[in-house]
């Protein structure tokens, strides 16, 4: 499809999904399909600036021609037990919960999102990312309702993975373009930054010192975001871990997830629910 000014009228006009790498490339070419309520965009990133140093990047080229398919197992685990700081404990009963049952939050009802480097689908309950090849290229889905003040909360479970393997929350996205990336990786660090359309910006990251997120493979965790104007919380299985202070975009926005694998091809992860609580 060529880049035209209908083009990105459509982009605009879509109701999710977006993959977006770290540095400013050349405005990616969208796939806009008729009968599928979301656009995903693909392109190559560098490595994350606070996250596990990557793998080589394989040229897309290469990718273009690999024939790696999606397998993942994943096992289920039991979350890390709860801290008296958790939101879900302290907030009582959610205002939505979306079990995933059906995919019409991400505008994938009866239908996956497949492309050369990111699948996306939901099914057996969970919204399903597998990132199909170890370069760091991201890919995210967006949907749902667009939230201001509230506490939103995933509940993730992470297939085989390693190192800079990473997943993580999208939320506060205006346009599915934009949004802020709360990700983990599997060996234990985080990162919470704003990707505006055309360059990333770090706001803050860290290690997993508190021993609050579950690391390594075929494990469960909560992911949650505490958002008043411009105060962002980040908790790791109700365990506040960070707190920031960005006016990047204070606005209510749509929420999501966002993969992306380094080390481990067709890395996969589950999103078994989403939850949110409005603060407002």
């Amino acid at each position: 499809m060529k880049n035209t000014a209908l083009t990105m009228i459509l982009i605009l006009l879509v109701v999710t999904g977006c993959n977006l790498p770290y540095r400013q490339q050349p405005a990616p070419t969208p796939d806009v399909v008729a009968t599928q309520v979301a656009t995903l965009l693909t392109q190559p990133a560098t490595a994350a600036p606070v996250l596990d140093t990557p793998a080589a990047t394989v040229p897309p080229a290469e990718i273009a021609t690999a024939t790696a398919q999606p397998t993942a197992t994943l096992s289920p685990t039991a979350t890390a037990t709860s801290s008296p700081e958790d939101p879900r404990v302290l907030l009582g009963e959610p205002d939505f919960t979306d079990t995933l049952d059906n995919g019409h939050s991400f505008g994938l009802e009866s239908k996956a999102y497949d492309d050369d480097y990111t699948y996306i689908r939901v099914e057996n309950g969970a919204l399903v990312l597998t990132s199909r090849y170890a370069t760091g290229f991201r890919g995210w889905r967006t949907g749902g309702t667009k939230l201001g003040n509230a506490y939103l909360e995933a509940r993730v479970r992470v297939g085989e993975c390693s190192g800079a393997d990473n997943y993580g929350l999208v939320f506060r996205s205006p346009d599915f373009m934009k949004g802020y990336w709360f990700q983990l990786t599997c060996s234990g660090n985080w990162d919470l930054g704003y990707w505006n359309g055309e360059e990333y910006s770090n706001l803050a990251s860290g290690t997993n010192a508190s021993g609050a997120l579950l690391t390594s493979s075929n494990q469960t965790n909560r992911i949650g975001v505490w958002t008043t104007g411009s105060q962002i919380k980040l908790y790791i299985n109700g365990k506040l871990i960070s707190q920031v202070d960005d006016t990047s975009q204070i606005e209510p926005g749509s929420y999501g997830a966002v993969i992306a694998a380094f080390n481990t091809p067709n890395f996969t992860v589950s999103i078994e629910e989403f939850s949110y609580w409005k603060l407002d």
